[in-house]
Order: C-alpha cells, then sequence, then structure tokens
C-alpha cells in the first residue's frame, strides 16, 4: 500500500492597490474565518467587504496545483 501524496498548501493572500500583501492565511482557516464572520456577523462582513471592494484591494490564492494521478489499469 502507496503513502498518500501530501495535499498542497495554499495561500488565500489580502493586497493593498499597490500591490502589497496585508494579510496572509492558508486556506482552511481562511475559509473558516470567513464562513464564521458571515454566520455571526453578516452585516460587519458586508461592510468590510464593501469596504474592500472601495478601496480596490484584491484577493489571491497561491500554491501549487495538485498533480494528475496516473490511471490505474
Amino acid at each position: 500500500m502507496t503513502d498518500a501524496a501530501p495535499a498542497p498548501r495554499r495561500i488565500v493572500t489580502l493586497h493593498v492597490p499597490s500591490g502589497k500583501p496585508v494579510v496572509r492565511l492558508p486556506l482552511v482557516p481562511a475559509a473558516a474565518c470567513a464562513a464564521v464572520a458571515l454566520a455571526l456577523f453578516p452585516r460587519v462582513t458586508a461592510l468590510a467587504a464593501l469596504a474592500a471592494l472601495l478601496r480596490r484591494m484584491s484577493l489571491s490564492v497561491d500554491g501549487a496545483t495538485p498533480a494528475v494521478a496516473p490511471a490505474v489499469d
């Protein structure tokens, strides 16, 4: 039995308009924080998202794409 390949580590980065990173988080904790914020504070989360849009901030997900496993005959 072979060991499973490690999952690629993806990083979510929030950038200001100049390109400087403001926040860098791994994907799973970033998604968990967003889900909790939406569930507990939907209006505050919506206002924060609008403020980020008005400031022209950007979001990027960096990390390697998973390799395709070879077909098993």
